[in-house]
């Protein structure tokens, strides 16, 4: 091969292999392309598809801003009109950092530390919030109206952009801690979080509004953009079943008798309509301000309290908000035994004056005796038994009854199941499972097994009704602004539970217990109350429980009062003498209230006087004007002559007395008054007690019957003649 051939194979390789090299560049270069492509293609698509929902809504807030417009939360009402919760203005202060940035006038800096002088707010916090990247941050809530104006003086006087004070709404309690645990409250945002606040939160909530308004690119708001402006529906109202006197008439009496016997854990008071079981009042202490419920319980020391850590809440959930009506359990006592003389009488098993004995009854070796096991009753009528309240003649009625029988009244009567009261947490009854019979044998007193107070008085309610269980209520109705009717509740009959014939006979059976038998002490002149006493131990750390429950007036019962005290420390620890006195004050106010009569002479006349002023009468005048006002008197000084008035008279003009009481009166005046000796009475009978002050000239205001406990006085003291002294009588004969 010459040197031309070999020289023009060479290039023809050369060429062949630079053609290769460059196809070979396309195909890379075409690759990177479609693989560049293909990329974008997919981001495209992933843009288009998936995120599309998402830039959407980030265009939309860029775009345009959202301000709520708060729904006034529906009141609350007692039964009478008068207000218990209500929602009242305040504003809302908020900012759009992305706009305050931009004032030409005044630095994010100033705004910060105005905002924080007017609102008393910490300056750093304010700071970092209002230099943030942010279309909206809170910077006060809840903010009076007096102060919000003095933000709005600083936007205009500045020209700030950027601050917006919106309408917003603050719960308040006209009457503080009135019946706190049944309203109960709601939090900061208006929730309900207790009580009927969150139990009918679905009514009183409403709903909120909100405003819409256009921003251009920079996020300032657009000088002539149109608004959107979706209006808040308020919440509706409520009108309850609970009467804010007699509410307060228990809260007073409740805590008289907490401080009376000493309890250590507290008190409480149902009152409920007979009838219809809605509820009148509900009492339980220890309780707080529902315009502060988060404040440090009474009581507690504790560092760094806020109401608003874990260990707070904790504490405020098992103290002043625990509402011992619906959440705790107790052992009746003796209470129950009007459920076991129901069953009784409904399957005909006693008569009234069927003879029964209260001998100690053994049961599985466990021997039961009366709790006057001193002085044993003997042989009696079950009547007598029911007055007398002997554990053995129950004991023995259970056994006639049968197990089976007997807790089926016990689930009849709702023991077993949640009463349906509309309030959340109600606690759980606890019985045995399998219940033997020495269960059912304490159980027929009221021994060894734990119901709820509200349980108890939804089942007395069917005592005295005619024997229908009815589910206790707090709720009369639902209404709107305009005061038309949403909801009405109507009493809701579970099931009857014995008949009318029962009821009857059951009632005149508890008007006894409390003239004749253990519960003399809630007896109030005038009104026939019935009812009975109840006295139970805890077997864990020995504590006892003092109760009463009953109905008045006995022959139409309007209300049922169910009175507990937990743990008293006092001289006594018997229902009896702890609870049924307290009844009664509750009895006789809650009547009155409710304007029903009293009967007899006691309705008739008045037990008082306001005493006259006698001071310049001539003696006989001044006599004859005490007789008339239905007192007595008695004359120190000379009486002689037609020209001697009266100078000095105790007790003094307008004081109220009881009738026969003894007004003193000096025809000179003293340099020292006439004095007596105060005598030791306590343990007396209350006819030896009266008449003993009467001869010293005393006055007397009493309270109960039986013998006195307790004197204003103490024995050897000198008192000025004329003096009221406040005596308080007890029945102390039954220790039940």
């Amino acid at each position: 091969m010459d040197k031309k051939e070999k020289s023009k194979k060479t290039e023809n390789i050369e060429n062949t292999t630079n053609n290769t090299l460059t196809r070979k560049r396309l195909l890379i270069l075409m690759a990177v392309f479609i693989f560049i492509a293909m990329i974008i293609a997919g981001y495209t698509g992933y843009i288009q598809f998936v995120w599309a929902n998402e830039l959407k809504v980030k265009s939309y807030e860029q775009q345009n801003q959202d301000r709520t417009i708060k729904a006034s939360r529906g009141t609350i009402y007692d039964s009478q009109g008068r207000i218990l919760a209500i929602s009242i203005s305040v504003d809302t202060i908020s900012a759009s950092p992305v706009i305050l940035q931009k004032n030409k006038n005044i630095t994010v800096e100033e705004i910060a530390q105005e905002l924080c002088l007017i609102l008393k707010l910490n300056y750093e916090s304010v700071l970092t919030k209002l230099m943030s990247q942010s279309q909206y941050q809170l910077i006060a809530s809840k903010v009076d109206k007096n102060t919000s104006e003095l933000v709005k003086e600083f936007i205009k006087k500045q020209a700030v952009a950027g601050i917006y004070i919106q309408q917003d709404s603050k719960r308040y309690y006209p009457f503080g801690s009135l019946a706190a645990h049944a309203i109960g409250f709601t939090g900061d945002d208006n929730q309900g979080l207790f009580g009927l606040e969150l139990a009918l939160d679905e009514y009183l909530s409403g709903t909120d509004g909100k405003i819409l308004t256009e921003l251009d690119v920079g996020g300032t708001e657009l000088p002539f953009a149109f608004e959107s402006r979706i209006e808040a529906v308020d919440g509706y109202d409520v009108i309850t079943t609970l009467n804010a006197d007699i509410q307060r008439i228990a809260e007073n009496i409740v805590k008289q008798a907490i401080e009376d016997n000493k309890s250590k854990d507290g008190a409480v008071c149902i009152i409920s309509n007979s009838k219809t079981s809605e509820i009148l009042a509900m009492v339980s202490e220890p309780g707080f301000d529902l315009n502060l419920p988060r404040a440090l319980p009474k009581g507690y020391t504790i560092d760094g309290w806020t109401g608003l850590r874990n260990t707070d809440v904790e504490l405020l959930y098992s103290t002043v908000w625990r509402n011992k009506a619906i959440m705790d359990t107790y052992e009746p006592g003796s209470t129950f035994k009007s459920i076991t003389t129901a069953m009784a009488l409904e399957e005909d098993i006693v008569e009234l004056d069927t003879i029964v004995d209260d001998l100690p009854v053994t049961v599985f070796g466990a021997v039961i005796h009366c709790w006057s096991k001193e002085y044993p009753h003997g042989t009696e009528t079950f009547l007598q038994a029911v007055y007398n309240s002997c554990n053995p003649v129950f004991v023995k009625i259970s056994h006639l009854i049968g197990v089976k029988t007997f807790y089926e009244y016990v689930e009849s009567f709702g023991f077993r199941d949640n009463s349906g009261i509309e309030l959340q947490g109600e606690g759980k009854s606890i019985f045995h499972d399998v219940p033997t019979k020495l269960d059912m044998s304490v159980a027929s007193f009221g021994q060894r097994f734990q119901i709820t107070p509200i349980q108890m008085v939804a089942a007395y309610n069917a005592i005295a009704n005619g024997g229908f269980l009815i589910k206790p209520s707090l709720t009369d109705a639902i209404v709107d602004k305009q005061g038309n009717v949403i909801y009405d509740y109507e009493p809701q009959t579970v099931r009857q539970v014995i008949s009318k014939e029962t009821s009857d006979e059951l009632r005149g059976i508890l008007e006894g217990v409390v003239t004749e038998g253990g519960a003399k002490n809630a007896y109030v002149e005038g009104y026939r109350v019935a009812g009975k006493t109840g006295t139970s131990e805890t077997i864990v750390d020995d504590v006892y429980v003092s109760s009463f429950i009953g109905f008045a007036p006995a022959d139409n019962p309007v209300i049922t009062v169910l009175f507990i005290v937990f743990n008293p420390q006092g001289d006594s620890y018997y229902g009896s003498q702890v609870a049924a006195p307290y009844a009664k004050m509750v009895f006789e106010q809650a009547l009155e209230v409710l304007s029903v009569e009293r009967q007899g002479s006691a309705g008739n006349s008045k037990n008082s006087v306001y005493v006259p002023n006698l001071n310049g009468y001539n003696v006989e005048k001044a006599a004859q004007k005490i007789v008339s006002y239905g007192l007595n008197y008695e004359i120190e000084g000379s009486t002689a002559g037609e020209d001697v008035t009266i100078m000095y008279q105790y007790p003094e003009s307008g004081t109220k007395i009881a009738k026969d009481g003894v007004i003193i009166l000096y025809t000179y005046v003293p340099d020292s008054k006439m004095t007596v000796r105060i005598p030791y009475l306590v343990g007396k009978e209350k006819s030896y007690v009266i008449k003993t002050l009467k001869d010293l000239g005393l006055n007397i205001n009493s309270d109960g019957d039986g013998s006195c406990i307790s004197v204003q006085y103490p024995a050897g003291t000198y008192v000025e003649k004329g003096t009221i002294v406040d005596i308080t009588f007890r029945f102390t004969d039954y220790l039940d």
